[in-house]
């Protein structure tokens, strides 16, 4: 008895590993402190360096789109906190001629963890001038 018990336990501890949700390379929020003023600005250019467009609705949510290969992605910038964390809306082949039009997620995901590379890219940048500006200054 005492191993079926234990038995079920491992299992069922094997189980909830398995369904345990984690965050994806490119969901890891990016902090940026007090060095970015204006965040818009610096998402702007940022995402634009790997064919990005970012936009901004009415209610302050930021978007990051991708018209690239037939590939249509549309990407949320969670500003939160002092930090941005990109999350994915959608990624869809709408243009696609050939009989698979099957995303494929790896691309989708090379990209945005290129999309979140280059937010962070700024970001060091920022903290880089503002560490030599203080390096001159004092």
């Amino acid at each position: 008895m005492r191993k079926i018990i234990a038995g079920l336990l491992v299992s069922c501890i094997g189980v909830m590993t398995v369904t345990a949700s984690e965050l994806k390379l490119y969901q890891d929020p990016i902090p940026y402190g007090t060095y970015i003023t204006d965040i818009d600005s610096m998402l702007t250019d940022a995402v634009k360096r790997n064919h990005w467009v970012f936009s901004k609705d009415e209610s302050g949510i930021r978007y990051a789109n991708l018209d690239y290969k037939t590939y249509k992605i549309t990407t949320e910038l969670m500003v939160k906190d002092n930090s941005v964390a990109v999350k994915l809306i959608s990624a869809e082949r709408p243009d696609c001629g050939k009989k698979s039009c099957k995303v494929d997620m790896g691309k989708v995901d090379g990209w945005l963890v290129k999309l979140r590379r280059s937010i962070a890219y700024d970001i060091t940048l920022a903290v880089r001038d503002d560490a030599l500006k203080r390096r001159f200054v004092e």
